[in-house]
C-alpha cells in the first residue's frame, strides 16, 4: 500500500463518487468516507471495476457525531494510510430542523464543524506524506452577487448557528443553514490557510495547500434526499439529463461526472502544486477567482475557528494548529 491514499468524504454519490473514480483511474489509493457503509461498498465496487483498481476502499464516518470523526482518525492511524490529500465533500440540506447528539444543528454540523474537526485530525498525517492537498467543497450559494434562488448569507452570533443553523432562536430555515455553511467552509479554508502559514507548516517536504471548490448546481446530487417523492424524482431522474445539455452554454450548471471531474482536478493537476488559498468556482469554469466579500472576513473566520475549537473540544495533542504560541495574521 505505498501508493498516496487519498481521503473522499461522501464518495459513494454524485460529484464526490465522480471524483473517487477519477482519482481511482489516475492510480490513487482511494479510500471513501461515510455514514451509509452499504452504498460506500457498492461505490467500491463500481469505482474497482471502472478503473481495475484494487486500492479503493471504504470506512465508516458520521460527520454528525463528533465521537465517530474521533474513532474514524484513530481508525486511519491503526491502517497507516500514507494520506497526501483529503477531500471535504459530504455535504447535506435538511427540510426541517434535526440535532446531533452532539446538540448541534446537523447542517452545520456536518457541512462545517466535522470536517473542521476531521482536518485537523489528520493534519499530522497529511504533512509527513506531503507535498499534500486539503479541498472543501463549498458553493456558489454563498455569494450574495451571484443569482442562485437561494436566501443570502445571514450569521449572527455563532452559538445562535450552531443550534439554528442561522441568526436567530427558534427558527429554521433549511436552505439558509445550507447558504450559511457554505459560507463557514471558506472561512474554514482561508483561516486553516492563515494558521498553517503562521505556524510554519504549510512550506517545505511536508508542505499543505488548502482550496476551495464549488461544483455549481449539480441535479441528482444527495442533497435532495428530503425533499418530496415527486420533486425528488424530478431532481434525481429528469434533471440531470437536462444539466447534461445546459452545462455548455451555463457553467454553473453541471451533471455529476463533469463537476466531480473538476475536483479531482484540484488533487491531480502538477500545475496547482503550491496553490493554496484560492477559490475555484463554476462559473468561471473552475479558474480562481475571487469568493463573496465576506469570505475574506479574517476576523469573523478566526471567531469560527475559535468556537469550532471550543465546539469539538479540540486538544492541542490532536491539532498542530492548537495551543501554539503564535497568532495568525
Amino acid at each position: 500500500m505505498d501508493r498516496n491514499a487519498v481521503l473522499v468524504t461522501g464518495g459513494n454519490s454524485g460529484i464526490g463518487y465522480e471524483c473517487a473514480r477519477q482519482l481511482a483511474r489516475a492510480g490513487w489509493q482511494v479510500v471513501i468516507a461515510s455514514r451509509d457503509r452499504t452504498a460506500s461498498a457498492d461505490a467500491v465496487r463500481r469505482i474497482a471495476a471502472d478503473a481495475g483498481s484494487t486500492t479503493v476502499s471504504e470506512m465508516g464516518l458520521d460527520l454528525g457525531s463528533l465521537a465517530s470523526v474521533r474513532a474514524f482518525a484513530r481508525e486511519v492511524a491503526e491502517r497507516d494510510l500514507p494520506l497526501s490529500a483529503l477531500v471535504c465533500n459530504a455535504g447535506l440540506q435538511s427540510t426541517v430542523l434535526h440535532h446531533t447528539g452532539d446538540g448541534f444543528e446537523r447542517t452545520f454540523a456536518v457541512n462545517h464543524l466535522g470536517h473542521f474537526l476531521l482536518t485537523n485530525l489528520l493534519l499530522e498525517r497529511l504533512r509527513a506524506h506531503g507535498p499534500a492537498r486539503v479541498v472543501v467543497v463549498a458553493s456558489g450559494v454563498h455569494d450574495p452577487k451571484l443569482t442562485t434562488g437561494m436566501p443570502k448569507a445571514d450569521i449572527a452570533d455563532l452559538a445562535t448557528l450552531a443550534a439554528t443553523g442561522g441568526p436567530r432562536a427558534g427558527a429554521f430555515d433549511g436552505r439558509l443553514a445550507y447558504v450559511n455553511s457554505k459560507l463557514c467552509n471558506l472561512w474554514f479554508v482561508y483561516e486553516l490557510v492563515r494558521r498553517l502559514g503562521a505556524a510554519g507548516l504549510s512550506g517545505g517536504a511536508g508542505s499543505l495547500t488548502v482550496n476551495g471548490f464549488d461544483p455549481g448546481l449539480v441535479p441528482g446530487s444527495g442533497l435532495a434526499r428530503e425533499y418530496p417523492p415527486a420533486l425528488r424524482f424530478i431532481w434525481d431522474r429528469v434533471l440531470p439529463g437536462v444539466a447534461r445539455v445546459l452545462t455548455r452554454v451555463l457553467p454553473t450548471i453541471n451533471p455529476a461526472d463533469k463537476s466531480g471531474g473538476a475536483l479531482a482536478r484540484l488533487v491531480l493537476d502538477p500545475g496547482l502544486a503550491g496553490i493554496t488559498g484560492e477559490y475555484f468556482p463554476s462559473h468561471t469554469r473552475w479558474r480562481p477567482a475571487p469568493s463573496s466579500d465576506a469570505s475574506y472576513d479574517a476576523e469573523r473566520a478566526r471567531a469560527l475557528w475559535d468556537e469550532s475549537v471550543r465546539l469539538t473540544q479540540l486538544a492541542a495533542g490532536e491539532s498542530p494548529l492548537v495551543g501554539g504560541s503564535w497568532t495568525p495574521t
